[in-house]
């Protein structure tokens, strides 16, 4: 299996390397992307960055391929991540994803384009995968738009789907079908 998915001339998908943590560290302690995703610490710390990698190769080791992949632009290194849930195991039909971009880098179109090439590898290398799904929260328009340009459709609204900071937070609910 390729450990690099090639996007543009500017951007891959690439395993995590040794010191991506200053760049992880640097773009991951963001209040936008804190209050848009459920698992990213604030504030995010080296410690964060680390136990991270060392979860990623947790998950790489247990289902034999990686499930996180670094958005690495070709000169300024990490500036993201594309990540799959893998709800139903390597050979299932069904997962999710997650993502997150530096701020830097938004509303500029990388996300839809990781977003398309992503997509496509995942089906095309996990041959019983039928479905992928993303749920961003009700407050997140823009995840949602993104994630519509690169051929999900909405599905659902999830009404008190899940807590965050002692919160029940609605969620949208998307998903892109393998075309066979």
């Amino acid at each position: 299996m390729s450990e690099k998915i090639y996007i543009n001339d500017h951007l891959q998908l690439t395993t995590y390397q040794p010191g991506d943590q200053e760049n992880m560290v640097c773009y991951l302690n963001d209040a936008e992307l804190y209050r848009n995703t459920l698992s990213i610490p604030s504030p995010y710390t080296t410690q964060d960055a680390e136990q991270r990698l060392v979860k990623i190769q947790e998950n790489r080791d247990q289902y034999g391929m990686p499930t996180s992949w670094a958005i690495r632009h070709r000169t300024h290194g990490v500036i993201g991540d594309i990540s799959v849930f893998m709800k139903t195991g390597p050979d299932g039909h069904r997962d999710e994803l997650g993502y997150w971009l530096a701020a830097p880098c938004r509303g500029q179109g990388i996300m839809t384009a990781v977003l398309r090439v992503f997509v496509a590898w995942q089906f095309a290398h996990r041959p019983a995968l039928a479905r992928l799904e993303a749920i961003v929260f009700a407050h997140n328009p823009a995840s949602a738009r993104v994630l519509e340009k690169s051929g999900f459709q909405r599905e659902g609204y999830l009404r008190k789907y899940d807590r965050k900071d002692g919160q029940l937070m609605d969620g949208i609910l998307l998903s892109n079908i393998r075309e066979d």
